[in-house]
């Protein structure tokens, strides 16, 4: 090093590990530590310098949690068939105000546009604005969805992300293999549990009842919370209320949506591989038996699901409501269930009597618990 800088001119002197220069006058390009490095190392030859691969090593997530989930759910509720729409933070007044609720509305001072003067305090506020555009532009069957904030007051943070679809239309509207339906409240449950269960949450755990907004239909609708607690509601779903459909005056069928408020979910440390237990199966056959209970009419299916499941876990593999009746032959503020019970034990082949046991158990602890009747 100091024979080459010596050959260019320099006159250095070595202090310990210090090494002191001076510049030639004819050098007044020379102003720094890494203009010396850089003639150094052309005179060396660059051939000669050993090419080092940077550490590629990772030590912190580049995304949070949060953004995590953002973009999960965003890449989920697509994978459904939704197409994502982006639209402005602030909306029509007149269309917010069929969302709002009990929330405050909050004015834009010199709005851009006059249909455009107020912050959205609904994803829906221009959603369905868009949604109604290519229902008249003739796209009957069209699915949107929106992530972003929406606003309940205008001071810093009093806003919150949420993430929500409309569907409109049919399901497989002339189509050879299968009869073509409405979209309704079951198509909107499906696309928010299936994504909350793809983002780590036991399906199982999730509660559901039908206390939900002005804005969905009464009765076709629901919310949901990660538990019985009701701490967070997580989702609404449900078909849109028809006075809002008359309102905007949206020519479709049908009108099914639901919203998930990402800040209310407290993040899942499992994954969705991590939920996947073992599968188990028995050598022993199963039987399947059917039960019909009428009810008081307000008693949720998912209750009585959840109480003929846990009459027995080791022999009561699964239970499906195949039927829900209301009408000639059942009291008034009544309802009947019927429910379809698999029944199988991996230890051992049930004989009639087994069976005729957990059938009895099943109808007492349902009526003790609910004050049911087996329908004859």
């Amino acid at each position: 090093m100091i024979k080459i800088l010596n050959d260019l001119g320099f006159e250095t002197k070595k202090e310990k590990k210090t090494l002191f220069l001076k510049v030639p006058s004819w050098r007044p390009d020379i102003e720094q530590e890494i203009d010396i490095v850089e003639e150094l190392v052309r005179i060396y030859g660059y051939d000669q310098i050993q090419i080092i691969e940077p550490e590629k090593v990772r030590k912190k997530s580049t995304l949070n949690s949060r953004q995590k989930l953002f973009h999960f759910l965003q890449r989920s509720i697509a994978s459904k068939g939704f197409l994502e729409t982006i639209t402005w933070s602030f909306t029509d007044s007149k269309i917010n105000k069929l969302f709002i609720e009990d929330k405050k509305e909050i004015k834009i001072v010199n709005p851009i546009s006059s249909d455009l003067n107020v912050l959205r305090n609904s994803i829906f506020s221009n959603l369905i604005v868009y949604v109604n555009k290519n229902l008249d532009r003739g796209f009957k069957d069209i699915s949107l969805y929106e992530i972003g904030p929406i606003f309940t007051g205008s001071q810093p943070g009093e806003q919150e992300v949420v993430i929500g679809g409309l569907r409109s239309g049919k399901v497989s509207r002339l189509n050879w293999l299968e009869s073509d339906r409405l979209v309704d409240v079951f198509d909107a449950k499906k696309d928010v549990v299936q994504s909350l269960v793809e983002a780590g949450f036991n399906k199982k755990k999730l509660f559901i009842d039908d206390q939900t907004p002005g804005y969905y239909h009464p009765g076709k609708s629901g919310r949901v919370f990660l538990n019985k607690d009701k701490e967070k509601i997580i989702a609404f779903f449900g078909e849109v209320h028809p006075n809002i459909l008359k309102s905007i005056d949206i020519k479709t069928e049908s009108l099914v949506g639901f919203e998930i408020f990402l800040d209310n979910i407290t993040q899942s440390k499992k994954s969705l591989n991590n939920q996947k237990t073992q599968y188990q199966y028995s050598d022993y056959q199963k039987s399947e038996r059917d039960f019909a209970f009428v009810i008081d009419k307000n008693l949720n299916a998912q209750e009585l699901i959840e109480i003929i499941s846990n009459v027995d876990k080791n022999l009561i593999k699964d239970v499906k409501v195949f039927d829900i009746y209301q009408g000639e032959n059942i009291p008034e503020g009544k309802k009947s269930i019927a429910l379809n019970v698999t029944i199988q034990s991996s230890e051992k082949t049930l004989t009639d009597e087994d069976l005729e046991k957990t059938n009895q158990l099943i109808i007492s602890t349902v009526e003790a618990k609910t004050g049911a009747k087996i329908r004859s």
